[in-house]
């Protein structure tokens, strides 16, 4: 009970019954697996009984938003822990790390996600002549933060939940729930670095492009010049812009990449060390021990025996 009480539980009516519904899911489903993929592609739920490790990761661009328990998250060298009514917004690919910090299998962390697609947000933004006030909090330079939600946001994603209860509404009435909640994320008080960073995601252009050549490209040697050359910028802006928003430089991004790619490579049991670290691109398997265990603080072997006996599938 001790440990029970201490659990950070929603507050307010809004985020309580949000909350409800969405363990009800669970319990009717017969599932405590970690997600759960609703009947909209785009949303799904997270489920964490007990706390986890700090566990490093690619967030892609969605929106999180806590309804119970606590969590942590690494965004470069910046660590924000949130609870209930708290949300991360990722408006590009962001390496990060985070853990669920507070979850007891009675009063277990609850999240709902959506899956943002820049395009989407940005068509909405023109369709609507969406403007922003002159000042505005910006919450991050970066591509990824934690805000607070208001009760608006809340109400909204509370409809989108009750919606699943209605099959035959969700083709029509999800998209017009989802585009308010797009619209109150690009309003908030922190919206215009989420609109800022959309807009310029989406215009094919500069470090955009640069993220998306290295996604696609990460095992492939990165020379700085040569890229910058094909987004149209120089070395020193591409360098500068692209620490910004990422908070990491294109060489400390790829890596990141090779890194997860290999732990899930190695997850998979498919392949040994040694394959796996040329696969994602190193020549020295010495070296990609090293920065392995520099990232996720174990050697990989070791590391991906940890992530088995806990379950974790990436």
């Amino acid at each position: 009970m001790p440990e029970e009480a201490n659990i950070q539980r929603p507050e307010g009516h809004i985020l309580t019954e949000l909350c409800q519904r969405v363990a009800a899911h669970y319990q009717r489903r017969g599932t405590m697996d970690r997600d759960f993929v609703t009947a909209l592609p785009w949303l799904s739920f997270v489920r964490m009984p007990e706390p986890t490790v700090l566990n490093r990761g690619m967030l892609q661009p969605s929106m999180c938003i806590v309804l119970q328990g606590r969590k942590k998250m690494l965004i470069g060298d910046n660590v924000t822990e949130y609870g209930p009514g708290s949300y991360s917004l990722a408006a590009v690919d962001m390496p990060v790390s985070g853990q669920v910090t507070q979850a007891i299998e009675s009063a277990p962390y609850y999240g709902v996600r959506i899956d943002l697609d820049s395009k989407e947000i940005a068509d909405l933004i023109v369709s609507l002549q969406i403007t922003l006030p002159e000042k505005q909090h910006e919450a991050s330079n970066a591509g990824a933060w934690v805000t607070q939600s208001d009760e608006a946001l809340q109400e909204a994603f509370l409809r989108l939940v009750k919606l699943l209860d209605t099959p035959d509404d969700l083709p029509v009435l999800s998209k017009l729930i989802k585009q308010e909640i797009l619209y109150r994320l690009v309003t908030a008080p922190a919206g215009s670095a989420f609109w800022k960073q959309t807009l310029a995601w989406t215009q094919g252009k500069g470090v955009g492009e640069a993220l998306a050549w290295i996604k696609r490209h990460f095992a492939e040697p990165l020379k700085i010049d040569e890229l910058a050359k094909r987004v149209g910028m120089s070395s020193s802006s591409l360098h500068h812009r692209f620490k910004a928003l990422t908070v990491m430089s294109p060489l400390q991004y790829q890596k990141q990449i090779r890194l997860l790619e290999a732990r899930r490579l190695l997850l998979s049991g498919s392949l040994d060390v040694a394959n796996v670290a040329w696969l994602v691109g190193y020549e020295s398997p010495s070296q990609f021990n090293r920065e392995y265990r520099r990232s996720f603080g174990a050697a990989p072997l070791q590391d991906v025996e940890t992530l088995r006996q806990m379950g974790v599938t990436l």
